[in-house]
């Protein structure tokens, strides 16, 4: 993914037909069911969540956490009429809910995002169907390293994968969470190999304020983030160098820990006034990649 390609940045002129219109009752009733969602203080989602997660086993539903594999697969088929076809990280139950309540709420989240540099020049390398199973090990590998620590996938991106860490699924220390999940994805990329060596993996992290919720239209909604903080997290994912994992200050200081040590660099983000401060990391394990 190129820096050009961020998800949540707006594109094109501002269409005149949005409505802007004042928020109504039944918009701010919607947008208070959000939030409370989101920030994990609704009491029939959090039971929910906590009865799914008892039955085996990842990937589950970003919302519910129905699980799709294992034997809990067949509870969810049953009762939640399984795997939405148009939504793989969704069940059927929570996109009809999605769609007779849409909307969101702004919430402070953190984000990861991790790629594979020079993805097309490894192609070249190597045959097609070799190149997808290395992809594949990747997506795998992510998919763990986000799952174990609270995360969710929010989608895959060709050579890439977007992470959101929400208080709903992690609490209040979200940002930890994400740093731990960035560190092992990494760790566990460089145990991947190509023709070339180690499979180069780059990751960024940022906290912040985002819209979270279902975006779209139609039948055609998802659950995602979108906003500011979307674009900086995956500016940040796109300019790591391989090994590299570059943690905003803002994702930094959420985490609470020292500065001490750090290596910190200035980056230049583009379409923001000023730079930005990032705590540059290599996690233990990860070797540099040329």
């Amino acid at each position: 993914m190129t820096s050009d390609e961020q998800p949540g940045a707006a594109s094109g002129p501002l269409d005149e037909s949005v409505d802007h219109r004042e928020p109504t009752p039944a918009d701010e009733a919607t947008n208070a069911l959000w939030r409370a969602r989101l920030l994990g203080t609704d009491p029939g989602l959090q039971q929910m969540r906590r009865m799914f997660g008892r039955l085996p086993s990842p990937p589950r539903c970003k919302i519910c956490g129905a699980p799709f594999h294992g034997p809990g697969r067949i509870f969810t088929r049953l009762w939640l009429r399984g795997e939405s076809p148009g939504h793989p990280l969704i069940c059927n139950s929570c996109i009809g809910s999605l769609a007779k309540h849409p909307g969101g709420a702004e919430i402070e989240i953190s984000i990861v995002f991790a790629d594979v540099r020079g993805s097309t020049g490894l192609a070249e390398q190597t045959s097609a169907a070799e190149f997808r199973a290395v992809l594949q090990r990747f997506y795998e590998v992510s998919a763990q390293a986000i799952d174990r620590n609270g995360g969710i996938v929010d989608k895959f991106l060709g050579d890439g994968v977007m992470a959101l860490f929400i208080p709903v699924l992690t609490g209040e220390n979200h940002a930890s969470r994400a740093l731990q999940a960035a560190r092992q994805l990494l760790g566990g990329a460089a145990r991947l190999r190509v023709a070339a060596g180690v499979l180069p993996v780059g990751a960024g992290l940022h906290t912040g304020i985002a819209f979270v919720g279902a975006v779209g239209s139609g039948d055609k909604l998802d659950f995602s983030a979108l906003g500011d903080t979307v674009n900086v997290a995956a500016r940040l994912g796109s300019v790591a160098a391989a090994g590299e994992l570059l943690v905003s200050r803002a994702a930094w200081d959420a985490t609470g820990l020292p500065l001490d040590g750090a290596s910190l660099r200035e980056l230049e983000v583009r379409g923001r006034a000023t730079s930005l401060e990032v705590i540059v990391e290599r996690p233990s394990g990860v070797a540099a990649t040329a």
